[in-house]
């Protein structure tokens, strides 16, 4: 004669006493509702990411009247304070670092090896020059970094803005990897634009 198994009780026994069907049937509803409220968080939160690559991505904007690509100079990687020669100056690639600048504002001309491989990792650099102290224009410096969007990748904001020890062009210069755009005067919006276009874009993008 072959032995069977024990029986699973069904979610709803009728034979079972009047306050273990209550019970059955509240714990049902338990599971109805977690199940609705995994279903529905997900759901924001998968939302929520579509906004964010909607933003940093589908509308990135177009390019920007003036700006310039430069030539492509390789990503070599030097020592540590090895003076770096460039085809390009300030340079937009070429020979770099392998620690990038920290990001924020720098006062002290940063060494170009630093910078560029910010560059690398796909952060953007806003490069300045005064001939005199220039103090107002440091300060709308700091003033945007306070108010730049984090990228959408790392939640960072990915700029790093420093004075450059050569006359410039203009006397805001800024780049990305492989691009410049020269900037007369300091535009916050026109700043905004540059790193929304090249944010998280460069050979070797990461942290």
């Amino acid at each position: 004669m072959t032995k069977r198994g024990p029986v699973q009780p069904a979610k709803y026994d009728p034979s079972a006493p009047r306050v273990s069907r209550r019970e059955q049937l509240r714990q049902e509803r338990q599971r109805r509702s977690l199940r609705w409220n995994i279903v529905i968080l997900g759901t924001i939160v998968l939302f929520l990411a579509a906004i964010a690559w909607y933003v940093f991505f589908i509308q990135r904007p177009g390019a920007i009247p003036g700006e310039t690509v430069i030539p492509d100079e390789g990503a070599a990687i030097y020592p540590a304070g090895q003076q770096i020669t460039y085809q390009h100056y300030p340079p937009s690639s070429g020979g770099r670092y392998a620690d990038p600048a920290p990001w924020g504002f720098s006062a002290i001309p940063l060494r170009e090896g630093s910078f560029v491989a910010t560059l690398a990792r796909g952060g953007i650099v806003y490069l300045y020059y005064c001939s005199t102290p220039c103090p107002a224009l440091e300060q709308q410096f700091r003033d945007f970094l306070k108010k730049a969007p984090p990228d959408s990748t790392y939640n960072a904001v990915r700029i790093v803005i420093s004075a450059y020890q050569r006359p410039l062009d203009t006397q805001i210069v800024a780049l990305a990897w492989d691009h410049q755009l020269n900037i007369p005067q300091f535009n916050e919006d026109l700043l905004l634009r540059w790193y929304k276009r090249f944010v998280d874009q460069g050979p070797d993008v990461q942290p």
